[in-house]
C-alpha cells in the first residue's frame, strides 16, 4: 500500500468476520507521511533547512527517512491481505497503475512549472527517467534520483514491487507457518545487518551506500516481502506479537532514540524495521478483533486517505514557499513557516486526491468493466 493501497479488504473465509476495514493502518499512513514532510522541511537545502533555528526540529525528525521503510512494509502487508484469489496479473497491474501514475504525472507537471518559475534548468534526461519511474536504478546520481519531484524516487521502488507481487505472493502463500515466520524474521535480520554489508560493497564497487541501502529497488524489496509474510501470518491467526500500544511505543522510541546513537546508515531502515513490522501487524490485528485504536477515527482515516497525495506534493511546496519568502525577503517564525508549508501541502493533497487520484482510479476501473463480456 505504502501511501497508495486501499485498506478495505475481504478476510479469509475461515474468519468469523465477513468484512473488515483496516482503518488503523490507513490512519498510521498519515503520521508516517507527516514525519517525512517535517524531515524534508528541516533538512532540505533551503533557507530554513540550512539555518540553526530548526536544530530541535531536526533532532525530533532525524529518522524521517525511515518512514519510507514503514510504507514499503505496509505495501506488502496490505497487498497480500487484500489480494483477490481470482484476480489476473494484468488486472492487478492495472489497478496499481491507476493508483500511482495519474498523481505522479500531475505532480511532475507541477514540478516542471515550479522549476520554470524558480529559473532552474530542466534536464530532459532526468525528466524521462522520472516519468518512467526508473530513476532509482541509476547508481550514484542524486540529481537523477531526486530530480523534478524528488519524492517520486520511492515510486520507482513501488513499481518493482507491483511488477513482482503476483509471482512473489504465489510462492510465499505455499509456505507453512514456520516458513512465513522464517521469512519475516530473516527479512528483518537482513535489513538490520544491511549497513554492515553495504560498507564493504561500497568500497569494492564504488557505489554510494545510500544508493544500496535506501534507493536501490531490489534491496527495498526485502521490506515489501516482510510485509507479505506478516500479512499472511496475521490473516491465518498465526501471528504472535505485542499489542498496538507496546508496538507503537517501540516505534516511537526507535525514531527518537537509537536513530541518534547509531551510525548514519542505520537510520534509513535498520534501526526501525523491527518496531515498524510489529506496529503494522498489531494495528491490523486490533482492527480485525475490534480492539481500541487511536487511528481508527474518521479524521485519521481521511488523513490517511490523502497521505499519498500529501507525500507527493509536500516537497514541491517546501521549495516553493522558501523561494517566495526569500525572493520577497520575508522572515517568518519557524512555527508559522512550518504551519504554512503543511497547510498548503494539505490543501494541495486534498485537491490531488479528489480531482486526480480518485477520478483516475474510477476511470480505469470503469474502462475495465466495459471491456467485460455480458453474462449469459
Amino acid at each position: 500500500m505504502s501511501l497508495i493501497t486501499p485498506t478495505t479488504t475481504e478476510v479469509s473465509s475461515k474468519s468469523p468476520v465477513a468484512r473488515v476495514r483496516l482503518d488503523s493502518l490507513t490512519g498510521l499512513r498519515w503520521y508516517a507521511a507527516l514525519l517525512v514532510a517535517c524531515f524534508h522541511f528541516a533538512y532540505e537545502e533551503t533557507s530554513t533547512g540550512t539555518s540553526l533555528h530548526v536544530f530541535r526540529l531536526k533532532e525530533v525528525v532525524y529518522a524521517g527517512p525511515s518512514a519510507v521503510s514503514f510504507f514499503f512494509i505496509l505495501s506488502g502487508f496490505v497487498l497480500a491481505w487484500s489480494a483477490r484469489p481470482r484476480d489476473t496479473v494484468t488486472g492487478f497491474w492495472r489497478r496499481r497503475f491507476a493508483r500511482i501514475y495519474p498523481s505522479h504525472l500531475a505532480t511532475f507537471a507541477v514540478a516542471v512549472l515550479t522549476m520554470v518559475w524558480m529559473g532552474k534548468a530542466l534536464d530532459p534526461r532526468i525528466g524521462l527517467v522520472n516519468l518512467s519511474l526508473t530513476q532509482s536504478w541509476i547508481p550514484n546520481r542524486k540529481d537523477w534520483w531526486f530530480g523534478f519531484n524528488g519524492v517520486s524516487w520511492s515510486l520507482s521502488c513501488e513499481f518493482l514491487f507491483y511488477l513482482t507481487f503476483p509471482f512473489v505472493v504465489k510462492v510465499i502463500r505455499r509456505f507453512s507457518t514456520r516458513g512465513l515466520w522464517a521469512t519475516a524474521v530473516l527479512g528483518n535480520l537482513c535489513v538490520v545487518l544491511a549497513p554492515l554489508a553495504a560498507s564493504h560493497i561500497a568500497k569494492a564497487s564504488g557505489w554510494d551506500p545510500k544508493f544500496m541501502l535506501y534507493i536501490f529497488p531490489p534491496v527495498r524489496l526485502l521490506e515489501f516481502v516482510i510485509g507479505i509474510a506478516v500479512a499472511l501470518l496475521v490473516k491465518s491467526g498465526s501471528w504472535r506479537g505485542p499489542g498496538l500500544t507496546a508496538s507503537l511505543a517501540l516505534s516511537v522510541f526507535a525514531v527518537l532514540g537509537p536513530s541518534h546513537l547509531l551510525p548514519f546508515d542505520y537510520h534509513w531502515a535498520a534501526d526501525t524495521v523491527i518496531p515498524y513490522t510489529l506496529t503494522i501487524a498489531a494495528a491490523a490485528r486490533a482492527d480485525v478483533r475490534g480492539e481500541p485504536s487511536p487511528f481508527r477515527n474518521r479524521i485519521n482515516v481521511y488523513l490517511g486517505e490523502v497521505s499519498f497525495a500529501f507525500y507527493l506534493v509536500h516537497e514541491i511546496v517546501i521549495f516553493s514557499v522558501d523561494h517566495f519568502l526569500t525572493t520577497h525577503h520575508f522572515t517568518v517564525p519557524l512555527a508559522l513557516h512550518l504551519g504554512l508549508v503543511l497547510s498548503i501541502s494539505f490543501i494541495g493533497a486534498v485537491l490531488l486526491h479528489e480531482y486526480v487520484e480518485k477520478p483516475g482510479v474510477k476511470l480505469l476501473s470503469s474502462s475495465r468493466r466495459k471491456q467485460r463480456p455480458a453474462a449469459t
